[in-house]
């Protein structure tokens, strides 16, 4: 680890032209981008559905390298937060003050899996994180690499989609090649939108912000 570190560093505003970008085989990536997520750096990588950008959560200057990537207005008023992915149940209180008891009965029927729910965060998280009313959004995925990324460090890691704010949503890994900063790539491809839906459950009820890719009645709304 130290010796790799030696060789990298996480790509900087000023030096992100002109650093070359890695792209990790789909069959041998995983040693190498936990390095570079552990040490600061950004790495793009297919999440269930869509292409994100993986770095750690709670590391405000990882964060910035997120807002600066995906360029995103520095005012945040208008702009969706940076939700985040889990691997263990347990780690949901290292983002979130508490866990109402509807949250905890989606939590048991479907995650791991595409539903993210937006929980009353907790205090000192870096700022794009926390949304309106003071919530941030968070899930366990199911099976794929960013999934395998997080259980292997353990952290809480950023789930943002992988492109420029506002622009298409990425399928493939050539078409990531917009996203000027990102550390790696891991190749391969998406099935592509919807991605997950979206529940406040801050309240006594759920409700669904953004229906995705499990359905409205599914979830009783």
């Amino acid at each position: 680890m130290r010796a790799f570190r030696k060789n990298w560093q996480p790509v900087t505003k000023s030096a992100a032209r002109r650093v070359p970008l890695v792209c990790l085989d789909p069959s041998n990536w995983l040693t190498r981008a936990s390095e570079m997520v552990a040490a600061g750096g950004v790495v793009a990588l297919p999440f269930e559905r869509l292409f994100g950008l993986a770095a750690k959560a709670l590391d405000p200057s990882a964060v910035d390298s997120i807002v600066r990537i995906k360029k995103r207005p520095a005012t945040p008023a208008g702009v969706q937060p940076i939700s985040v992915i889990i691997s263990r149940v347990e780690q949901i209180h290292e983002v979130a003050n508490q866990v109402p008891p509807v949250a905890r009965d989606l939590i048991a029927q479907y995650w791991p899996g595409p539903l993210t729910l937006l929980l009353p965060a907790k205090p000192g998280l870096p700022e794009p994180l926390v949304g309106p009313g003071g919530r941030i959004g968070v899930r366990i995925p199911g099976p794929c690499p960013a999934l395998t990324l997080a259980e292997h460090l353990g952290l809480v890691l950023t789930a943002t989609s992988a492109n420029l704010s506002g622009q298409t949503d990425a399928l493939t890994s050539e078409d990531l090649g917009d996203l000027i900063g990102v550390d790696a790539i891991v190749k391969g491809g998406v099935a592509g939108p919807p991605g997950s839906t979206v529940v406040d459950a801050t309240g006594s009820r759920p409700v669904v912000i953004r229906e995705g890719c499990l359905k409205l009645e599914r979830v009783g709304h």
